[in-house]
């Protein structure tokens, strides 16, 4: 039973993660969807729906073009779906209703038949008839809006607020942790680590991150000399930023003081590139934990899904009104500046790992289509029918098995952030 103060928390932050999780959720889906349907546009296919969220529409309109845009009863992602389509998920008719549904033609004779019920000019707005670049695009475009998504909110921020640029320096060593043990001082400037060039303490944190535990070999600078030591990161159980239980790899060093942090403000040229530059770390990142979980170097119980993303929604809202993190009481703007900046930046964290997510090569994602055309390209025809509707349902079966593991991570982890 959970204690009385931690219940009345949860009561208090439970609406307020909600309401949260819906917006980021529903701007980050509207962006996604957004990518095909533009590119679907400037390509010469017809739109017939664009949809945020699933099942009974709330609020619907048509569009001078003829496209229904819809905002649905569950705002739990989205669709565009094309003209001649089966479904929202770009599937083509079969020849026959007992025949399951493909995103291409896999049998001679049903690109024709589709063909035949259609007028030329349907013909020429029907994605299905278009050159497999095009249908390639449209479908990789989603992805991309959300890459870019996150690149113009990275550039945003350091644009207006500066980034952060902590020194890589150590600010103090742990007793016997795996850096005491190795030698570390207070004041060794790092520079290297396993080749890497090291700029900023947040290189060090990742590193020591993906490691999985293996050993590091670390150059550092000490009163001008530079030094070689040896390490090998220790799995210990901590908290995030927002007081979240996590696992993770630590080396036992902590970060410089004030005077080693400071805010870099950039021209606009220098924000994007900069942007471009956290969209790669966050994906370089998340492909090498991805890996090791693969491989069983990590722990997969790490993994989180809805739940997870409406609880750290609601915490980055509520994050700036907690005194606690300030040296002074801040009056109510520096609180609301504090909580939307937190917000605003995991909503590009968060359209980054949509976007990542959505080109796995997975058939029923974006990845899976192009997965297919990247077949159909190399072969010159269509993958075959039966390929085609085993994949589909190998592909439903792993992406609900995915669904249901993190969400009883989820839970779990929520239960155990309240005992």
């Amino acid at each position: 039973m959970l204690p009385a103060e931690n219940l009345l928390e949860a009561l208090i932050i439970l609406p307020v993660s909600i309401i949260a999780f819906l917006i980021l959720l529903m701007i980050i889906v509207f962006f996604h969807e957004y990518g095909h349907f533009s590119v679907a546009r400037m390509l010469g296919v017809r739109v017939d729906v664009f949809s945020i969220g699933f099942g009974k529409p709330l609020l619907r309109w048509v569009d001078k073009k003829g496209t229904e845009w819809r905002i649905s009863m569950l705002p739990l992602g989205g669709f565009v779906k094309f003209f001649g389509d089966l479904n929202a998920a770009s599937q083509v008719p079969s020849k026959t209703e007992s025949k399951p549904a493909s995103t291409q033609f896999p049998a001679p004779g049903e690109k024709e038949v589709l063909a035949e019920s259609m007028t030329e000019a349907e013909r020429k707005v029907c994605f299905h008839f278009k050159p497999v670049w095009r249908r390639a695009a449209i479908v990789a475009a989603g992805p991309i809006a959300n890459f870019i998504l996150a690149v113009v909110i990275f550039a945003g921020l350091y644009m207006t607020l500066g980034q952060r640029i902590v020194e890589p320096v150590v600010g103090g060593v742990t007793e016997n942790s795996p850096a005491a043990e190795a030698g570390f001082n207070p004041g060794d400037r790092i520079l290297v680590i396993n080749g890497k060039n090291i700029d900023s303490f947040d290189d060090v944190v990742d590193s020591v991150l993906v490691s999985g535990g293996s050993e590091l070999r670390v150059e550092v600078d000490r009163n001008g000399q530079n030094i070689f030591l040896t390490v090998s990161p220790r799995r210990i159980e901590d908290v995030d930023r927002f007081g979240n239980k996590i696992e993770r790899w630590q080396l036992g060093i902590a970060g410089p003081g004030a005077d080693q942090i400071s805010f870099k403000q950039y021209s606009p040229l220098e924000a994007v590139a900069a942007g471009f530059d956290e969209l790669r770390r966050i994906l370089t990142l998340t492909v090498q934990y991805l890996g090791r979980i693969i491989m069983g170097q990590e722990n997969a119980k790490q993994l989180g899904g809805p739940i997870k993303m409406a609880q750290y929604a609601g915490q980055s809202v509520m994050s700036g009104f907690d005194d606690a993190t300030y040296r002074e009481p801040p009056v109510l703007g520096l609180k609301v500046r504090a909580s939307l900046i937190n917000f605003v930046f995991l909503a590009a964290v968060v359209s980054v790992s949509i976007g990542f997510l959505n080109l796995l090569p997975i058939p029923v994602l974006d990845g899976g289509h192009l997965m297919y055309y990247a077949y159909e390209t190399i072969a010159g025809k269509p993958l075959g029918e039966r390929a085609q509707a085993i994949g589909f349902r190998l592909g439903f079966v792993l992406l609900a098995s995915l669904m249901i593991f993190v969400t009883w991570n989820d839970i779990n982890n929520l239960l155990s952030s309240f005992s």
